[in-house]
């Protein structure tokens, strides 16, 4: 028996005092609900929850989640979609706040989490379709439905992961425009949030590393253009700052893993453009004693 089936059993059984009341407008939300008419159930159970009959009726609140629910999964991915299931989600959660015996909780906790967790997949999705900002309202919604329900909730892994992902199209929306700064500096304070709650995440640490040589070399090479204007040891003092401010994540990263390519490489050319020979030499002997890919 799936999800709706089980409600309409549950609220059959419960409304057995209702059944000679044709006028009562839950008893007919449900019937509507059965039949498939989703605009007349919403019409009838928008106006069961504000009676004084059944305003704090558990059962009334639970048929209502499951309508909003269902009208959410009709418009997926719209803002008539969006707002259904935020209504949705209310109605579910007052039903367990109303349900003292427990009655609908297993229905209704089931529905709750499916919503809950359509928020964090519909949020992935808009990341993967480059649309961060609904990808961020989206997970700020998962995360006030989880905390809804569960105050105590431990978010970090889901956030950690989620603001990793969004560091990642902020750092590609830099590559491919570093003279667009707004996404260096969101990238930045994305994969540095991302540190606050996984200080031992090695893709934040070398992204936040690359990020910052990456600007260093771009300053360089915006600053050689004027190089009539401006002399060399200038520019080299605009771009060393970044290259400092590099160093330790990238660090950070080879601690982590000390046999991975990328930051041996990364650590040569840091310590090449702060004009330290000795540390950029060490690491690329390091480099050249890993065996070869295809022998690992």
């Amino acid at each position: 028996m799936n999800m709706a089936a089980r409600l309409i059993h549950t609220l059959l059984a419960s409304m057995l005092a209702f059944a000679l009341s044709a006028q009562d407008p839950l008893v007919e939300a449900l019937r509507k609900y059965q039949s498939g008419d989703l605009a007349g159930a919403r019409t009838l159970i928008d106006q069961a929850v504000t009676s004084e009959a059944h305003a704090t009726d558990a059962e009334a609140w639970l048929l209502r989640g499951f309508v909003y629910k269902d009208v959410y999964k009709a418009k997926t991915g719209t803002g008539e979609g969006d707002r259904a299931r935020d209504t949705a989600m209310t109605s579910l959660f007052n039903c367990l706040l109303l349900d003292r015996d427990s009655t609908y909780r297993e229905n209704a906790t089931q529905a709750y989490e499916y919503l809950s967790r359509s928020c964090y997949n519909e949020a992935a999705k808009a990341l993967t379709d480059g649309d961060d900002t609904r990808a961020v309202t989206l997970f700020d919604s998962y995360r006030e439905s989880v905390l809804r329900l569960d105050p105590a909730a431990d978010l970090k892994v889901r956030e950690a992961e989620f603001s990793y992902a969004l560091g990642t199209l902020y750092t590609k929306r830099f590559n491919e425009d570093r003279t667009r700064a707004e996404w260096f500096e969101r990238a930045i304070a994305t994969y540095q949030g991302v540190l606050r709650l996984d200080p031992n995440n090695y893709g934040a640490n070398y992204n936040l590393a690359t990020l910052f040589y990456n600007m260093g070399v771009y300053r360089i090479r915006a600053l050689q253009a004027e190089a009539d204007i401006i002399s060399m040891q200038q520019v080299q003092e605009v771009a060393r700052e970044y290259f400092q401010l590099a160093l330790p994540f990238m660090l950070k990263a080879h601690d982590m893993n000390p046999s991975r390519r990328e930051t041996l490489l990364g650590l040569e050319g840091i310590y090449y453009s702060l004009q330290d020979e000795m540390n950029s030499e060490r690491f690329r002997r390091l480099y050249e004693t890993l065996p070869p890919q295809d022998e690992r």
